[in-house]
């Protein structure tokens, strides 16, 4: 092979690494936070009338298996998939708080509703621990959210719990309708939630 050739070869190799290198999959993120968490209306009454008490969210927690930034996704009754060019925004976990946080704050107007590690949460007069048992999503078809849920006075004892089991369809949208469907469900646990600390005891707040 003359030298001309060779380097006709190389040029052509290389050109192939670099349009391989230009077309690599893009990484997507996806939050679980709803982009708008209540009504205007109801964003304005809750903004003008001053918060009574507080309730923080978390901690959080989700089995092994899911806690990770990448999405993860069911292949098969004993098979998963964790998806790299997929993944949450922040960790799973604060991903669900946040979520739980906007949905429990969107219903009780009365209340200042915060995730558990911040500022505001610390000195909240109920708590909500959430223990995710099932957090599964099969591709253009479904998910499945399962939880366990706790609500504790500042004290300490608990006023309120619950099991929480929803599944929502996803339809052929892809891995948007995943995280689409996961906010579904979890906007369904908050009006759970929400529910029982409307009438959880008053000593508290």
């Amino acid at each position: 092979m003359t030298r001309k050739a060779r380097a006709t070869i190389g040029c052509l190799a290389m050109s192939l690494l670099l349009a391989a290198c230009g077309s690599a999959p893009k990484d997507r993120f996806y939050t679980l936070a709803p982009a708008n968490a209540m009504a205007p209306a109801a964003a304005t009454a809750m903004a003008s009338a001053p918060a009574r008490y507080g309730v923080a969210i978390g901690p959080v927690r989700v089995p092994e298996a899911l806690d990770r930034t990448q999405m993860v996704v069911r292949e098969g009754p004993n098979r998963v998939e964790i998806l790299d060019q997929h993944r949450w925004a922040g960790s799973l976990r604060s991903e669900i708080a946040r979520a739980l946080a906007a949905g429990v704050g969107a219903q009780l107007a009365e209340a200042q509703v915060s995730v558990h590690d911040g500022q505001a949460g610390r000195n909240a007069a109920y708590r909500v621990a959430v223990d995710i048992e099932r957090f599964d999503a099969t591709l253009n078809e479904s998910v499945a959210v399962q939880a366990l849920w706790t609500i504790r006075q500042e004290g300490g004892k608990e006023v309120g719990s619950g099991r929480f089991a929803a599944s929502e369809p996803t339809g052929p949208g892809g891995h948007d309708a995943i995280a689409a469907a996961y906010v579904r469900a979890l906007s369904a646990m908050s009006a759970e939630v929400a529910q029982a600390l409307r009438t959880a005891p008053v000593a508290a707040r």
